[in-house]
């Protein structure tokens, strides 16, 4: 008798793994069923994740970009700390954020945070500001949200953020 049960119960629990299965990727219960696509929402109150990737291809574009800074902690005799965080501001265009630190880069007011947008086949600098907390707005303005830095709105004039005073 215990063989049977043994059997029966092995035998309900592979059906209940794969109904489970199935109800959790709906895309093989369904093979017509599309995925959706995760998109990035931002809103007032998100900060951006500005944290250390060493080795990541943001570390190494970071790295060159700001190629100046870090040589000049080097000359100084530290090793600085880069910090680098995307944002995407809508379907097509992208922010990278780095932050530099060291002793030359930071001061009392912190540490100076930079962006750049990449256009035309090159990262061109859009943007330096003090340290703070970088958020991305849900207002626009010319096409492109809102930058909130440190409590500041900055706004998009076409060219480059401002701050609107």
């Amino acid at each position: 008798m215990k063989p049977i049960i043994h059997t029966a119960l092995g035998g309900l629990a592979a059906v209940l793994v794969l109904t489970g299965t199935a109800a959790a990727n709906p895309s093989t219960a369904d093979p017509s069923a599309k995925r959706a696509v995760p998109r990035l929402s931002t809103i007032d109150s998100a900060p951006l994740d500005l944290a250390a990737r060493p080795g990541s291809e943001a570390d190494r574009l970071a790295r060159q970009l700001m190629a100046r800074e870090v040589a000049r902690a080097r000359a100084d005799g530290t090793d600085p700390l880069v910090l680098v965080g995307m944002a995407r501001l809508n379907d097509v265009k992208e922010l990278l954020f780095v932050q530099v630190q060291s002793p030359g880069e930071c001061g009392s007011a912190g540490c100076s945070t930079v962006s750049f947008e990449y256009k035309d086949g090159r990262w061109i600098r859009i943007m330096d500001t003090v340290s703070g907390t970088v958020r991305v707005a849900t207002s626009r303005h010319r096409g492109m949200p809102d930058l909130i830095v440190d409590g500041n709105r900055l706004v998009w004039d076409g060219r480059e953020y401002k701050n609107l005073g």
